[in-house]
């Protein structure tokens, strides 16, 4: 359950002849250096954002061959307008229709700039649309020396008892752009951590047990806003076949920001589980990190 971007920063089961978890991490965090900072459609990359529910509108204005002027208002001229109608996104590029399949693909404007969208909540359970505006020469994306982690601990790689919540409840969290996000309580995974009894929740996307193939946690501990990011951290558990699980394995190496550590364009639920240790691995706060 990732804000924006899915990203391989699982904790993984392995087989003797795969690669080991450290392996898997070390894997994993050069993904996310190539997903923050050099796809074409890479987080530091974007240089503005609208969120769009039901009746809104937006347009996009620039100047040809200023690829830092690009950005969404509000009027009514602009080289491309989206609004949603009955739940849908409509597009119009150039004042002509745009299929939603190129939307999704992303609409070039203008050299080294385009826009790409994605269905998101934009409101508690309520589904509207994000779109990115995506600039190549971003400076945050070529000055990017990469994320830093805590050194790999493998006595943070646990194996917890899962107790399922069978009523699977919406839980609303506050974002980071001041609007509220809602998930799912899939139950509480419980085990040993330094020698101390923890229990983390987990949520899901659905409340349809038959489709819950991921959980995250949300946590805060000892180290945030000292270290880590200081709105807390994520963690994500797959690979755990039909839910619900007996057990799950957390890897706290695997620990990551939001996305909205890196940037302000997108919508992060802030963290309200916290854990009562300092977990001393995972991504570390970018805003004082050493890379």
């Amino acid at each position: 359950m990732r804000c924006v971007i899915a990203l391989l920063m699982s904790a993984l089961i392995t087989p003797a002849w795969a690669v080991t978890p450290q392996e898997a991490w070390k894997a994993a965090i050069a993904d996310q250096n190539n997903t923050y900072a050099h796809k074409p459609h890479a987080m530091l990359k974007i240089q503005d954002a609208v969120y769009l529910g039901e009746g809104e509108s937006a347009v996009l204005t620039g100047r040809e061959g200023v690829p830092e002027s690009w950005h969404w208002g509000h009027g009514t001229d602009g080289i491309l307008a989206v609004s949603i109608r009955s739940g849908k996104l409509v597009a119009r590029y150039h004042a002509k229709a745009v299929d939603v399949a190129m939307v999704t693909k992303g609409i070039a404007i203008d050299r080294d700039v385009d826009v790409a969208g994605q269905p998101t909540q934009v409101r508690a359970g309520v589904n509207g649309w994000r779109l990115f505006v995506y600039n190549q020469q971003a400076l945050a994306a070529k000055t990017f020396t990469g994320v830093s982690y805590y050194p790999y601990d493998p006595a943070l790689r646990v194996t917890a008892h899962f107790t399922p919540d069978a009523k699977l409840p919406p839980r609303v969290f506050r974002t980071s752009r001041g609007t509220d996000k809602q998930f799912f309580h899939a139950g509480d995974a419980r085990f040993t951590l330094e020698g101390k009894m923890v229990r983390l929740p987990f949520y899901a996307d659905s409340n349809n047990a038959k489709t819950i193939t991921v959980m995250s946690g949300f946590f805060t501990d000892g180290l945030t806003g000292k270290g880590a990011y200081g709105a807390g951290r994520y963690i994500d558990v797959v690979d755990f076949g039909k839910f619900p699980p007996a057990t799950v394995t957390i890897d706290f190496n695997q620990a990551y920001n939001p996305n909205c550590a890196r940037s302000p364009h997108f919508t992060c639920p802030y963290a309200m589980d916290a854990l009562p240790l300092d977990v001393r691995a995972g991504e570390r706060d970018p805003h004082g990190a050493r890379h």
